[in-house]
């Protein structure tokens, strides 16, 4: 049977009694779902691969009423009594990383009390000393920690494009070999470990130790006031109805648009239903992609990987989108908007903040960073599906995202796969769940809705990695641009598969 834990509400009151003196009360469990959510059967199917899966109120904050949804999994499978006894487990990463990494003492910030609270357990529950050492390099400092033959490193955080770069000269281990790692484990992202394998070998993997995977995934905001106001059905009630689908998102797109000032002229000043990125991997319609459910390689008998995508499937999306994105009534191109106003942040614009866009794909860290003085409120949903007939939904991370390797030179891989699964874990179970509070008490979205879709989102994330090093997604948006997928994509995919097999080649005969 699943062990069931409320370990987040026992962290936070801890943080609470050292840092305040008093520990906030904790709410009583609900049962009761959303009042626009799914029913139990409806959530079981469209709820995060969410099968078997149980959910859990997190510890509430005075004057918050809202229940957190959250996921809760199985503590990994380790003895009770390991223990690496006065050792200390050593990461490597770049000065800047990630808050819920380290933190150096309470302050009364959840996330990093909680961070605070989740490191000191680790270290109790396996006798050691956890410790970060800072680097300016971007792969974490692989390269140097391996070349000097060093042995006092566990664990190196750093960009996954500067990782795989130097991962085939054998700078790394395969993940899969170090004991207690298992990846079948629920806590683990299960589409993003699984694409991340060649020849069923993984070098470099993500965790909810850090939050730059969630963090720098696309999704979708939605304006409420612009969808009361034009009377349109609530995109969590279609995630729920399963009709949260492409044709239905572009059809709500073109339903607004509005010469806001009367001057003749749509501009900057006047409302779109879509916010528009174009040009870019990251872009609209390369979002809007990866929501259908188009991967761009496949695993083969050998469990080698090999570009095969489904020319005829981009092309239908190519056409669907275009037709709307392209409109400039429609969608409001944001790239030459923010190079203009916020040239250090062309992803980023004021417009949907300031009320003139009904959607926007942005980052998951738009919220805490971006949206937060925003006066409309907002929701948040998942990249649309094909069709409803699609199973999952898919979401894809930034390139520039960060990941976890083991040097080569690690010496007591016993305690590197113990404490790198067990603080995984706990996590997911702590820290994530500390994140969601921030996300959606802190800033505009207040609803327990969006502490479903976050969940539905975290699971559902997708990320091919030969994309990081071969450019082909930037054949995808310049496929788009040109309107044809054979024209620009096509007739480069033999090159683009040789330069993915000789990468392969050196990966196939690493440890």
């Amino acid at each position: 049977m699943k062990k069931r834990t409320l370990i987040l509400a026992g962290l936070l009151l801890a943080a609470a009694v050292v840092s305040c003196g008093e520990a906030a009360g904790e709410e009583p469990a609900s049962s009761e779902p959303a009042s626009t959510g799914p029913s139990s059967s409806e959530e079981a199917s469209s709820s995060a691969e969410g099968s078997g899966t149980e959910t859990e109120p997190v510890t509430e904050e005075p004057g918050w009423k809202s229940e957190v949804v959250y996921t809760v999994y199985p503590e990994p499978d380790l003895p009770a009594d390991l223990s690496f006894e006065g050792e200390t487990f050593r990461f490597s990463l770049k000065e800047r990383d990630d808050e819920f990494m380290f933190t150096e003492a309470l302050n009364g910030e959840i996330i990093n009390d909680t961070t605070y609270a989740r490191n000191l357990q680790v270290e109790e529950r396996f006798g050691i000393k956890l410790e970060a050492v800072m680097t300016n390099q971007e792969e974490g400092n692989l390269r140097a920690i391996v070349e000097s033959g060093s042995t006092e490193f566990d664990m190196v955080y750093g960009y996954a494009d500067i990782l795989i770069g130097v991962i085939p000269m054998g700078y790394a281990l395969d993940l899969c070999n170090i004991p207690y790692i298992d990846f079948s484990d629920e806590f683990w992202f299960p589409e993003l470990v699984e694409n991340f394998s060649c020849y069923d070998k993984v070098f470099m993997a993500p965790s909810d130790i850090a939050t730059s995977i969630l963090g720098n995934t696309i999704i979708t905001y939605f304006n409420k006031r612009i969808l009361g106001e034009y009377d349109l059905e609530s995109p969590y009630q279609m995630v729920y109805d399963n009709t949260w689908t492409l044709d239905n998102f572009l059809t709500m797109v073109r339903k607004v648009s509005k010469d806001l000032n009367g001057d003749g002229t749509m501009d900057q000043n006047d409302l779109y239903g879509v916010g528009v990125i174009s040009g870019r991997v990251l872009g609209t319609f390369a979002n809007l992609l990866m929501g259908c459910d188009v991967k761009v390689t496949v695993h083969n008998e050998d469990r080698s990987l090999s570009f095969d995508p489904d020319g005829e499937k981009i092309q239908t999306v190519i056409d669907k989108c275009a037709q709307v994105l392209k409109d400039r009534s429609l969608g409001f191109d944001e790239v030459t908007y923010g190079q203009i106003i916020h040239s250090e942040d062309p992803y980023y614009t004021p417009l949907f903040e300031e009320g003139h866009f009904l959607f926007e794909l942005n980052y998951i860290n738009c919220i805490q960073r971006t949206f937060r003085e925003m006066e409309d409120d907002f929701g948040i949903a998942p990249l649309p599906k094909y069709d409803s007939a699609q199973e999952n939904y898919h979401h894809r991370p930034s390139v520039l995202v960060h990941l976890f390797s083991v040097p080569s030179t690690a010496v007591n891989l016993d305690k590197v796969g113990a404490v790198f699964s067990y603080m995984s874990w706990l996590s997911s179970q702590t820290v994530l769940p500390a994140y969601y509070e921030v996300t959606l008490k802190q800033k505009r979205t207040r609803d327990e809705d969006s502490a479903r879709m976050l969940d539905l989102i975290h699971s559902t994330i997708y990320y091919d990695w030969p994309d990081i090093m071969t450019n082909i997604r930037w054949y995808m948006v310049n496929a788009y641009e040109a309107g044809s997928y054979e024209r620009v994509v096509g007739t480069s995919l033999k090159k683009l598969n040789k330069a993915l097999n000789q990468i392969q080649n050196k990966l196939q005969n690493l440890d």
